[in-house]
């Protein structure tokens, strides 16, 4: 059988007539011009489809996507500025609370010190006149004692006088040597 089909392709070629020889792609005389034609419809479909839907469709999926981070950035700036307000005013309220602690420790500090200085110029003056009272019984004593020492001293001396002399000394004159020793 295949000698036979050889025989008539031989013979059809021999007569100028064209025989099919198997897979139309590789018979280039007889279907290379539709093999052109259906190209071009081929690739004008691919060509229209592709600019008037596929391309539109990447484009708006593109286009809306950038718009969505565009609008996502703009919402985390306004966000972040939002954030940074709070915190601003937050630290003002910090501030502020700090500045009232600092007035209220000033306050009590204040109150404090004069509370001290009261209570401590109400003891001073207790003491002083604790001191005044004191240094006046003092006065009294060494005033008493002062006599009493005069007295002791006139009786030591005229005691002594007599011992070493052997007489009895004249009162008057011992007061009288006693007084000028004391005074000085």
């Amino acid at each position: 059988m295949e000698q036979e089909h050889v025989e008539q392709a031989v013979d059809a070629h021999a007569a100028g007539e064209h025989v099919s020889s198997g897979f139309p792609p590789f018979n280039q005389i007889d279907t290379f011009p539709s093999q052109i034609f259906w190209l071009v419809v081929t690739f004008g479909l691919l060509y229209l489809v592709s600019t008037y839907w596929l391309i539109p469709k990447v484009s708006k999926a593109i286009a809306d996507r950038d718009n969505a981070i565009a609008k996502d950035v703009a919402d985390a700036a306004a966000l972040s500025a939002k954030a940074d307000a709070s915190v601003k005013a937050f630290e003002a309220r910090i501030a502020e609370a700090r500045a009232r602690a600092r007035e209220t420790a000033g306050k009590a500090k204040s109150e404090a010190d004069k509370k001290i200085a009261a209570e401590t110029a109400k003891v001073e003056a207790d003491l002083a006149a604790r001191l005044t009272a004191a240094e006046t019984r003092i006065a009294d004593v060494r005033t008493k004692a002062m006599a009493n020492v005069s007295t002791v001293a006139e009786d030591t001396a005229g005691a002594i006088a007599e011992k070493l002399s052997g007489l009895k000394a004249d009162p008057g004159a011992v007061k009288k040597a006693v007084a000028e020793v004391m005074r000085g």
